[in-house]
């Protein structure tokens, strides 16, 4: 073998080892990215699962959290309804005239007595509920007593203006 052929078989071996050498880096690029799309389907799937798991609780949180809000407001409505017979309650039951809303009671406190009445405006909270913005104008209106007394009488039918 000549000198020129060994540097020809030379140069082609090297020329073949490279060439095995880029077919390995391309066989490994290509088996990167199907690792790389396999785990971006497996974060894909492990996001979507706790998205959904994360929105189950939130439902579940938001219906108990409806439920006890339900059950306070029939609470609260069992105590308003039952207030004036309740040993809490300080003015006598056949006082008391249930309203429901905007405020649960008006009390003539007195009128049984014959005595001087004191009219009272009384709304029943229970646990730590606070008024509303009706209840609170209305407490504030009796406060700078913007409290008037009307008698209305039927008039009959109604007249009717001139032509």
């Amino acid at each position: 073998m000549t000198p020129l052929q060994l540097y020809f078989y030379l140069v082609v071996l090297a020329a073949l080892v490279e060439l095995a050498l880029l077919i390995a880096q391309t066989v490994r690029l290509t088996i990167a990215q199907r690792v790389l799309r396999e785990l971006s389907k497996n974060v894909d799937e492990v996001a979507r699962a706790r998205a959904e798991r994360m929105a189950s609780e939130l439902i579940k949180q938001a219906r108990e959290d409806a439920v006890k809000r339900s059950s306070a407001v029939v609470t609260g409505k069992v105590y308003e309804q039952l207030a004036p017979y309740m040993p809490w309650f300080k003015y006598n039951p056949r006082e008391a005239r249930f309203l429901g809303s905007p405020v649960d009671f008006v009390v003539f406190d007195g009128i049984e007595g014959g005595g001087p009445v004191t009219v009272r405006f009384v709304e029943v909270k229970s646990g730590d509920s606070r008024l509303s913005d009706r209840e609170r104008a209305i407490k504030e209106a009796i406060e700078r007593c913007s409290v008037t007394f009307e008698v209305v009488r039927p008039e009959g039918p109604a007249e009717k203006g001139p032509k």
